[in-house]
């Protein structure tokens, strides 16, 4: 009892090194992890971008067709979803590959993302009802769960557990570290306004020629939004590998490393 307290006492969280580790697994593996995110997400929302979608429905009811338009923009909206989801589950994945010293193989991720997109959905939905739920009412409760259950989408992935079993293994796994995920939480919004500040400013900048000036705004906008695009493919390929990394140190914090990599190395 001693022995396993004081082993219990030596074990410390790092965020930085999700952090790092987030950063590391793009860069020893981009096309496993941007490679997805890049064909299921980016070419999907250039060639048919959300906001194209709201009009052409609004266009549609005007004319007499509401019901198609609604349908198509219904179809429309879950198909780029579920293409999100499958590509999030594939980068969980190839994430999960590399922290078990294993090389991320494309046909296994995106098999994974297929397969675990349906419940991924089920947990994205709940997750933000709930924290909608929560802001409806006051500031905190809203917070509070956007933290606690901030490691479900991932334990879908990496255990299994069934949609509300996910929500419940991140409730426990993030017990007692919430004020240091709330920090993530506020480091990756400045990360974000960032980001995407100094990306829509060099959109701007990169449009400014007078071919672009003289083409009208039509032009300048599709230069800012394909900059947007590839920040933002950056952006959420690391952001999901951070979170699988955060949870994998969240796991090994409150369990211990994973016994199953310890006879590997000992064998």
């Amino acid at each position: 009892m001693a022995t396993q307290a004081f082993g219990e006492e030596r074990r410390t969280l790092s965020v930085g090194k999700a952090f790092s580790r987030g950063f590391e697994t793009i860069r020893a593996y981009p096309l496993q992890t941007l490679g997805p995110m890049f064909v299921l997400t980016t070419i999907p929302g250039i060639l048919l971008p959300w906001s194209s979608l709201f009009p052409n429905m609004r266009s549609g009811v005007v004319y007499g067709w509401g019901s198609i338009a609604v349908l198509g923009f219904a179809g429309s909206a879950i198909g780029l979803s579920l293409l999100w989801l499958v590509a999030v589950g594939a980068v969980i994945q190839a994430t999960l590959a590399v922290a078990e010293d294993r090389k991320p193989d494309l046909g296994e991720m995106l098999r994974v993302g297929v397969v675990r997109c349906l419940p991924l959905l089920a947990v994205y939905i709940l997750y933000w009802l709930a924290i909608a739920f929560g802001f409806a009412f006051l500031f905190v409760p809203g917070v509070f769960l956007a933290v606690m259950w901030s490691m479900a989408m991932v334990a879908v992935v990496a255990e299994r557990p069934g949609v509300f079993g996910a929500f419940g293994r991140s409730a426990r796994l993030t017990k007692g570290a919430r004020w240091k995920i709330l920090g993530v939480f506020l480091a990756l919004f400045v990360i974000y306004m960032v980001v995407f500040g100094f990306a829509g400013v060099t959109g701007v900048a990169s449009s400014m020629s007078l071919a672009s000036l003289q083409a009208g705004a039509r032009a300048s906008f599709g230069v800012g939004q394909f900059i947007m695009a590839l920040v933002n493919l950056v952006v959420t390929t690391w952001m999901t590998a951070m979170f699988t990394s955060l949870f994998l140190e969240l796991r090994e914090w409150k369990e211990g490393p994973d016994t199953s990599r310890l006879s590997d190395i000992f064998a």
